[in-house]
């Protein structure tokens, strides 16, 4: 068994400044001084003639993407700043380049600028895949999820949340009254199960046999948090395989268990991905029978 890496994630930048430039990354090196970002501006207008202003804008001259938009976080851009920092295989991961912040209103409008990854997404490929390249990628992908899942934070120190130590990030727990940073697996795990009974008067009096399923003592540990075909960029040669895994707004600390849930849980039970999710992410099949319960029972289905 590969040996654990102990609190990767160190000297984090600050998600809380207006503007950030990764100087010491390859859009900025060797010219520092005279590289700039296309403006808001810009980045809104190249978006209406793509495909909207609800998705990225690409510049495909530039080899940049732009995600921005008030629901965007930088989050994500430390994310990835992180990411790239701790692991072996850096082209896995999109570079990160920096962010603007617009304040515009109560919600401010958040630029992230990186890298534009080249390639299809497996999603456009699947369907024309042999099985041979599908078993290929998904060996890629096994040995890319292990080597992240090995980070763990600080034994004095381990929460379930961001990296940042800021609120849980997935989008599907978001929404969700009293969400905060959670010190254990057992007050997350707790909150999970009270949510789905909180409108009782007596919410304790009524029994939750899926609470007893999630066990308090497991690990938390480093989770990508959406691995869906969309978000994992392929080549286009035969055998095929794995360019690099995108979309990190959701990661963060989490139980064990939740990186295959999630993964389940954006694929369609009757659809071929699903069976295919087990041969890079460890399955906790009681685990998932109570994730199941509480997302149905919550409505986030």
């Amino acid at each position: 068994m590969a040996a654990t890496q102990q609190n990767p994630f160190t000297a984090l930048p600050d998600g809380s400044l207006l503007e950030m430039d990764f100087l010491d990354s390859s859009w900025f090196q060797p010219h520092v001084s005279t590289r700039t970002f296309p403006s808001p501006e810009e980045v809104r207008s190249v978006a209406l003639t793509q495909r909207g202003l609800r998705w990225p804008a690409k510049f495909e001259n530039l080899g940049l993407i732009v995600k921005f938009g008030r629901q965007i976080s930088t989050q994500e851009a430390i994310n990835l700043w992180a990411i790239r920092k701790v692991i072996q295989n850096q082209t896995l991961v999109p570079e990160v380049y920096g962010w603007r912040v617009v304040q515009n209103g109560e919600f401010p409008e958040v630029f992230i600028y990186m890298q534009l990854v080249q390639g299809p997404t497996l999603a456009e490929q699947w369907d024309s895949m042999l099985v041979h390249d599908k078993q290929t990628v998904c060996n890629d992908l096994h040995v890319f999820v292990s080597r992240y899942r090995e980070f763990r934070q600080n034994e004095s120190a381990q929460v379930i949340g961001s990296v940042s130590h800021g609120l849980v990030p997935d989008r599907c727990l978001k929404q969700l009254p009293y969400l905060k940073l959670f010190p254990t697996r057992a007050s997350f795990q707790d909150w999970l199960s009270w949510l789905w009974r909180r409108h009782d008067p007596d919410p304790q009096s009524i029994e939750d046999p899926w609470r007893e399923i999630l066990s308090d003592r497991g690990p938390i540990v480093f989770t990508h948090g959406d691995l869906r075909p969309t978000n994992i960029i392929v080549t286009t040669t035969s055998p095929t395989r794995l360019v690099s895994v995108i979309d990190w707004e959701q990661a963060g600390w989490y139980p064990d268990y939740w990186e295959s849930c999630k993964a389940r849980y954006t694929a369609a039970p009757d659809g071929e991905w699903w069976g295919w999710i087990d041969h890079f992410v460890t399955p906790n099949e009681a685990a998932y029978e109570s994730f199941s319960f509480y997302v149905g029972a919550l409505g986030l289905f």
